[in-house]
């Protein structure tokens, strides 16, 4: 049960004081328990210090396969919390350690700490969904760490109660799993953490520190033993670690239940390899195919599994396939030994049948690796070199078919996972990553034993590398995704930007200048308006408003009041002042333009525009000024005819507003000189280019397939995919890094996080109805190929039957 997090345990200034559970301060223990106390510190440091180390991984995998926004932000705040939170959490699992270590030595009367209790089952309609789910996982983690190390316990125990007051059994001992859990649950209680992420943490929990218990309690017992706390008890606790490694014992059965740590999880995985056995069985029967434990007379001695590895370990590395195309056939392999034996020594050898069906179902497991088309070729290549080390560990220790968490499992998943994103034409003599997984698989052939720590470290050590080029890649998925936000994003404010002048133009006779300041100044005023505050916003309404009253300022007065109009052209000319300040005109740059614009406004209302001026020299709008490459000029590159650039003086000028404002009105200022001729144009074509949109479907036939749609419509961002660009093009593989929501497009990138392609949506479910793009399964690849083979074996069986 977690902790109330409203309830704070009183505790003296000493036991929170700095450091909190320093294992040297003085203590009321006796004397054999002080190394105890030390180790048990040092043992949940290190434990969780690997648990939070882990955990960002974790976490970060659950967002990255989150199935939406709200449950990507769940774990993503999750990540954070634990970061800010992991010291203090492992400073109040030290103390609360050392506190219930202290209390062993308390009178009966004190109050204790109450351990974590199992429901019954009619109570357990009372409790919460979250705390009951919370409290199965606890007492399941809890339950199998127990069974694993009964003896252990139960010596612990014993010499515990030999030396402190308080009356202690395995459930309440101090350093016990079900204490471990308490304490860790009551630090992590104070953080409030959604069940999903709670269940995260506990199942770190217990592979890194459950998982590491056995041995810390295999060390306190000795560590007692040398104090001379009773040294005559039998220790069992070593014997059954020597077996879970070997999985082998001079008596049938006794050792590998030992193996299994218990009558539970022998159990539980005799029953999975009893299925195993059955399905073979019928494989066999079916396939005509001989059973090497059934070859020679009744008479025959059986290889036990010691003696079988004995006969692995000389099978020459050699002797193993070098590509995916020459396959091992280990059982022909295993057959040649036998016959060799027979030979040398005139005595026929069988195998065991359990020892029997564990190299059937490996052969048959690597069949389907090596079959399996989401695997690029160099990587079958390797794992079909890894067939004979996974079938020496298989055969030692028969948990690798029913343990998830087996290291070679894991280091199998891994190097699938880590080479996800290789395609077959990729040159990969200069790649890292092949150079590491080379080395990798090199020296578990040059190892003849089986040793499920030489799987694990090896484990580690590609982990370690692909989180680093994990977070290298991760960043330059970032600025691509940035980039592609940002294009989209102008691309989108120039879509605005285009429409907006181009319907407020069209159709209209105007003066050529007040075409070109809207086509060539205005417009960036728009964009950048548009830009940083969205074309929904009150500033975007606010600068169209100042393009129509530009328009509106520059037309004949007509019948209207002089003074209305002096005022209208006050304001557009502020509005034009400010707007060429937002997009960085300098004060010289822009005064002249303001001028111009103040002659044209006045023009307007001096006396009416001949009709000759009314003439348009075309029909078209006035082209777009061009750099030297021919491109549109963009931004400060586009000035207005008149700007002399070497005018331009350093920036210690007058801002525009305050030139403007010493401006003499044009009728009484004769440093303007006579009002110049007005040159018109009739605007018949866009002045500004808009993004051709996407054509829309003129016939049903051209709308995408429902089921491509669809699967379009399910995509996340983290996929893989193998995808041809177009019919006769090579497939190369590239993960889906962004949907850019202004312009929903989907944006691919290799892995190194280097963009490869960009489709659209309709673009995309066409390839798909194509058959040029393939979601690739990312599931782990040794859960994937043991699903696929019991599927098959059990199709099998309902076919015979």
């Amino acid at each position: 049960m977690a902790r109330d997090p409203k309830i704070v345990p009183i505790t003296s200034a000493g036991e929170i004081g700095a450091g909190g559970f320093d294992p040297n301060r003085p203590s009321n223990l006796p004397s054999p328990l002080m190394p105890v106390r030390k180790q048990a510190v040092d043992f949940i440091k290190l434990s969780l210090t690997t648990l939070f180390d882990n955990a960002d991984d974790s976490l970060f995998e659950m967002a990255d396969r989150a199935g939406s926004n709200n449950e990507q932000t769940l774990f993503f705040e999750a990540m954070r919390a634990v970061r800010l939170q992991r010291h203090k959490i492992t400073k109040d699992c030290c103390h609360g350690l050392m506190r219930e270590l202290e209390a062993l030595n308390q009178d009966a009367d004190k109050p204790v700490t109450t351990s974590i209790h199992n429901f019954e089952l009619d109570s357990l309609s009372l409790v919460q969904p979250d705390e009951l789910e919370e409290t199965v996982a606890l007492d399941s983690m809890i339950g199998r760490a127990v069974t694993r190390n009964k003896a252990s316990l139960s010596h612990l125990s014993i010499r515990f109660n030999s030396l402190v007051k308080r009356r202690v059994d395995d459930r309440d001992l101090p350093i016990g799993p079900a204490m471990l859990s308490q304490v860790f649950v009551g630090a992590l209680s104070e953080m409030e953490l959604d069940i999903k992420v709670r269940l995260i943490i506990f199942k770190l929990f217990e592979r890194y520190v459950f998982n590491q218990v056995d041995g810390f309690y295999d060390e306190v017992n000795k560590q007692l033993i040398l104090s001379g706390v009773l040294p005559d008890l039998k220790n069992t606790a070593g014997r059954q670690a020597a077996a879970r490694i070997t999985g082998s014992a001079p008596v049938a059965g006794q050792a590998y239940r030992q193996a299994e740590g218990g009558q539970q999880d022998f159990a539980e995985h005799q029953q999975v390899l009893s299925m195993f056995s059955e399905l073979i069985g019928n494989w066999r029967h079916a396939s005509g195919d001989a059973a090497l434990s059934s070859m020679g007379s009744p008479s025959t001695q059986t290889l036990r599994s010691n003696e079988l590895l004995g006969m692995l370990a000389d099978l020459s590395s050699l002797d193993a396939a070098d590509d995916a195309s020459q396959r091992l056939d280990m059982r022909a392999q295993i057959n040649q030994l036998l016959r060799r034996q027979r030979d040398q020594h005139g005595q026929s050898r069988s195998l065991e049948r359990v020892d029997d069906d564990v190299i059937s179902l490996v052969s048959m497991l690597f069949d389907f690796i090596l079959d399996d088309p989401e695997l690029p070729a160099a990587v079958k290549a390797m794992i079909g070199r890894l067939q004979l080390p996974i079938l020496r560990v298989a055969i030692a220790d028969k948990r690798f078919f029913s343990q998830s968490s087996h290291p070679a499992r894991r280091l199998l998943n891994e190097l699938a996972r880590s080479t996800m994103g290789w395609s077959d034409q990729d040159d990969l003599r200069r790649d890292q990553l092949h150079a590491l997984l080379e080395s990798i698989v090199q020296r578990l052939l040059d190892q003849p034993e089986p040793d499920p720590e030489l799987f694990a470290s090896l484990h580690t050590e590609l982990a370690g590398f692909i989180n680093v080029e994990k977070r290298r890649s991760e960043r330059l998925e970032q600025r691509t995704r940035d980039a592609e936000e940002g294009r989209a994003r102008i691309e989108s404010a120039r879509t605005q930007v285009a429409l907006s002048l181009n319907e407020l133009l069209m159709g209209r006779t105007l003066p050529v200048f007040a075409v070109d300041l809207l086509r060539d100044t205005w417009s960036q005023v728009m964009q950048m308006t548009c830009l940083r505050e969205g074309h929904d916003s009150e500033a975007w309404r606010e600068v169209k408003r100042a393009a129509e009253q530009m328009l509106e300022s520059i037309e004949p007065l007509g019948d209207g009041a002089p003074a209305e109009r002096e005022a209208l052209n006050a304001r557009v000319r502020q509005s034009i002042a400010d707007g060429l300040q937002l997009i960085g005109f300098r004060a010289e740059q822009g005064a002249p333009l303001l001028v111009k614009v103040q002659q044209l406004q006045q023009s307007r209302l001096t006396s009416p525009v001949p009709a000759a001026q009314q003439t348009a020299p075309s029909t078209s709008a006035a082209p777009q000024p061009e750099a030297n490459d021919g491109e549109p000029l963009m931004a400060a590159e586009a000035q207005p005819a008149f700007y002399d650039a070497g005018n331009a003086q350093d920036d210690n000028q007058l801002d525009i507003t305050e030139q403007v404002a010493g401006i003499t009105p044009v009728a009484s200022s004769p440093e303007l000189g006579p009002l110049p001729e007005v040159p018109t144009v009739r605007v018949d074509a866009p002045i500004i280019p808009a993004e051709a949109l996407p054509a829309e479907p003129e016939l049903v036939g051209d709308l995408p397939d429902i089921k491509a749609a669809a699967w379009v419509d399910a995509l996340h961002t983290g996929s893989w995919f193998e995808l041809m660009t177009a019919v006769d093009a090579p497939a190369q593989r590239c993960k889906l890094a962004a949907i850019i929501s202004f312009s929903g497009k989907y944006i691919f990138v290799n892995r190194s996080g280097v963009k490869v392609v960009e489709y659209t949506a309709t673009s995309l479910a066409q390839h798909y109805e194509q058959g040029l793009v393939r979601l690739l399964d990312d599931n782990q690849l040794f859960d994937r190929a043991l699903e696929s083979v019991i599927g098959n074996l059990r199709r099998l069986q309902a076919s015979k039957n």
